[in-house]
């Protein structure tokens, strides 16, 4: 058993429950294969657990296993292994040139139902909007908005998450000062944007994100999607959706230590949805990009 508490025997059962709290699948096989081939350092990673409120028949739970030091090379791992596969796409490309160029932590997003789907990496000191959107197999869609990146977060960029399954990028923001960035500015972002408006109580919920992240692809030059989060606790959590409310009421925690939740929304050019994170062990040690604490909870 390591620090955390968490076996994979715990492991296993407590994802089983997230998928039933969110009315979804959960396959054994594929969870397992992950656990194998990530070795004994998933269970010494920050873990989360996050849904969404999609239609179930295409919602998911994803296992998140984020602040995985450089040397773990989770992407190596998962390739010997058979669970990430690598076809000549730029993405690729991209992951090598930054994990090369810069320190990274590394993260995997593992959906319980199908495998490896997000690989993150996170920059422990910031990079810049101008350089990360300079390396090859950037899409040409971030590298148009860099500008709009910059004045939402100030310049620096702390985590970029790369989609293996939808062939998507997201970007991130540094961590915000509460109060940098209000429901006025959110509402003028998306304005800006031509997406869908914000309603008062998203606007309550999400009016001082910890960070703002936007999703761009390879085929398309704009924004694909904008996402606000912010920090809850289990009590505080904003009660706007039922299976949000369902999944926090009954999320299993591995501990040890104080528990938050994240709620996020996000909007595109013709509808919205939203996504809660679940810590499975506590963000109370943890260090963000920038050298920063996890934002406090509401």
């Amino acid at each position: 058993m390591r620090a955390s508490g968490v076996t994979a025997e715990i492991f296993r059962r407590d994802m089983r429950e997230f998928a039933r709290l969110a009315e979804t699948r959960y396959d054994p096989a594929v969870v397992d294969r992950v656990l194998d081939a990530l070795g004994d350092m998933w269970a010494d990673a920050w873990l989360a657990v996050r849904t969404t409120t999609h239609p179930a028949p295409v919602r998911q739970v994803s296992a998140r296993f984020m602040n995985l030091p450089a040397a773990a090379d989770p992407v190596g791992r998962l390739r010997a292994a058979g669970l990430l596969e690598f076809v000549g796409h730029p993405m690729e490309e991209l992951l090598a040139r930054v994990s090369a160029a810069v320190p990274v932590d590394w993260g995997v997003d593992l959906a319980v139902d199908r495998g490896v789907q997000k690989i993150w990496t996170a920059f422990p000191d910031l990079i810049s909007v101008d350089r990360i959107v300079s390396f090859a197999g950037m899409p040409n869609s971030a590298r148009a908005h860099a500008e709009l990146l910059k004045r939402w977060g100030g310049g620096g960029i702390a985590l970029m998450a790369v989609d293996f399954v939808n062939r998507t990028l997201n970007l991130y923001t540094q961590i915000l000062a509460p109060g940098q960035l209000t429901a006025a500015g959110i509402a003028t972002i998306l304005r800006e944007l031509d997406f869908v408006a914000a309603d008062e109580g998203e606007l309550a919920a999400v009016g001082w994100p910890f960070t703002v992240y936007a999703t761009f692809d390879w085929t398309a030059p704009s924004i694909q999607r904008i996402c606000f989060p912010a920090r809850y606790t289990a009590e505080s959590f904003p009660p706007i959706d039922p299976v949000l409310s369902r999944f926090v009421e009954g999320a299993p925690f591995a501990g040890p230590g104080p528990r938050g939740f994240a709620f996020y929304a996000a909007y595109g050019p013709t509808g919205r949805y939203y996504k809660v994170q679940a810590d499975y062990t506590s963000a109370a040690r943890q260090t963000l990009p920038g050298g920063v604490g996890v934002p406090q909870s509401r």
